[in-house]
C-alpha cells in the first residue's frame, strides 16, 4: 500500500533530524514491524488447520511454508523459533534477530517469493489466498521503507543489494561532510544534507536538485573566499571556467584536465536536467533510486575534489 507521510516524518526532515548517510549495521525495530505489515498484505494469512477447517478459510499456507522451509534449509537450521506456527515464527525471527545479515537473508527469501510467485497470480488467485497487494506494490513499499529509515539496502531483481560501497562511504561521503562543516560552507552543507534527507524520504528528484545546488554553492563559496568575481546567476559551467582561469585546478594535466573539467561541468548538471529540473510533459517519470544515489555520490566526489584543491592552493 502507499506510504503515508506522517507529520512527524515531515517535521524531522524539516528540522534536519534525519540521518545524513546510509547505515548498514543497524535495522530499526520500526522498520522490522513495517516489513511484517507488508508480508501480511503481500503473502496473505496463514491458517493453522489449512483450507479444510470447518468452512472455507482464506489462507496462503504454501507461501509461508516456502519462505520458512527455504530459509531454515539454506541456513542449516531445523526451526526459526519455538513458536509452532511458521508465519509467527518468521515474524518473531525478524523482530528478534541480532544481526542485520540474518534479517536481510529472511527479507530476501520472502521478497523473492513475492517477486517470483505472487507476481504470477491473477486477481482471483490473490483474492483466494488473502493477498491484498501486487508484487510491485509490496517491493516498492519495502524499498521506500528502507530508504526512509536510512538503511543502505534495496531489493532489486530478486536480491538484496547495497546502495553504496564502504569505499564510497568512507572515502567520499564522510570527508565531504567533514569539509562542508568548515566555516563559510554552511550553505552547500545545508543543501547537501537536504539532498540526503530528500533521498531518505523517497523524493529522488529533489535529492538530485539539492545535490546539484550543493556542488554549485561550493564553487561560489570558494570564489567568495578567494574574492574571485562571478556574475549573478552564474551556473556551474561559468564558475568552473572562473576557478580554472584563477588557477584552482592543475593546468599541467593538459588533455586530462580538459576531460576532468568537462566531467565537472556536464556530469551532475546533466543528471539534474534530465531527471530533476524540467517538467515531464504528459507522461510523468519516476526517478529511479540508483540515479539519485549516483547524483549524490557524484556531487560528493566533485565537492571533495574542489575543497581539496581550494585547501591546497597557496
Amino acid at each position: 500500500m502507499p506510504v503515508f507521510n506522517l507529520f512527524s516524518d515531515r517535521n524531522r526532515v524539516a528540522d534536519g533530524k534525519t540521518s545524513n548517510v546510509l547505515v548498514y549495521n543497524d535495522f530499526p525495530k520500526e522498520l522490522r514491524a513495517q516489513i511484517i505489515h507488508i508480508w501480511r498484505d503481500a503473502i496473505g494469512p496463514f491458517h493453522p488447520y489449512g483450507p479444510y477447517d470447518v468452512g472455507w478459510k482464506i489462507e496462503n499456507n504454501e507461501g509461508w511454508a516456502y519462505i520458512h522451509n527455504t530459509f531454515i534449509r539454506e541456513r542449516g537450521l531445523f526451526k526459526l523459533t519455538n513458536n509452532p506456527r511458521i508465519d509467527w515464527s518468521c515474524e518473531l525471527y525478524l523482530l528478534e534477530s541480532n544481526t542485520v545479515e540474518d534479517v536481510l537473508d529472511l527479507v530476501e527469501v520472502s521478497f523473492f517469493y513475492i517477486d517470483s510467485v505472487v507476481r504470477k497470480f491473477q486477481i482471483h488467485d490473490r483474492k483466494s489466498r488473502g493477498i491484498t497487494v501486487t508484487a510491485d506494490s509490496a517491493i516498492g513499499e519495502l524499498n521506500e521503507r528502507l530508504s526512509r529509515a536510512g538503511v543502505g539496502y534495496q531489493f532489486h531483481n530478486g536480491k538484496i543489494i547495497r546502495l553504496e560501497s564502504e569505499l564510497i562511504h568512507s572515502e567520499v561521503v564522510r570527508p565531504t561532510l567533514r569539509f562542508l562543516h568548515e566555516p563559510g560552507f554552511e550553505g552547500p552543507c545545508d543543501e547537501f544534507l537536504r539532498a540526503h534527507a530528500h533521498y531518505r524520504s523517497g523524493e529522488m528528484k529533489n535529492a538530485i536538485i539539492d545535490a546539484n545546488n550543493a556542488f554549485e554553492s561550493t564553487l561560489k563559496v570558494i570564489c567568495d573566499k578567494r574574492r574571485w568575481q562571478y556574475p549573478t546567476g552564474a551556473r556551474a559551467s561559468d564558475l568552473l571556467r572562473i576557478v580554472r582561469n584563477q588557477g584552482l585546478l592543475p593546468t599541467y594535466l593538459d588533455n586530462s584536465f580538459d576531460q576532468l573539467s568537462a566531467t565537472l561541468k556536464s556530469g551532475l548538471p546533466k543528471v539534474r536536467n534530465a531527471e530533476g529540473a524540467h517538467g515531464h510533459g504528459t507522461d510523468p517519470r519516476e526517478t529511479p533510486v540508483y540515479v539519485a544515489a549516483y547524483a549524490l555520490h557524484l556531487a560528493a566526489a566533485n565537492i571533495l575534489f574542489l575543497v581539496n584543491a581550494h585547501n591546497s592552493l597557496r
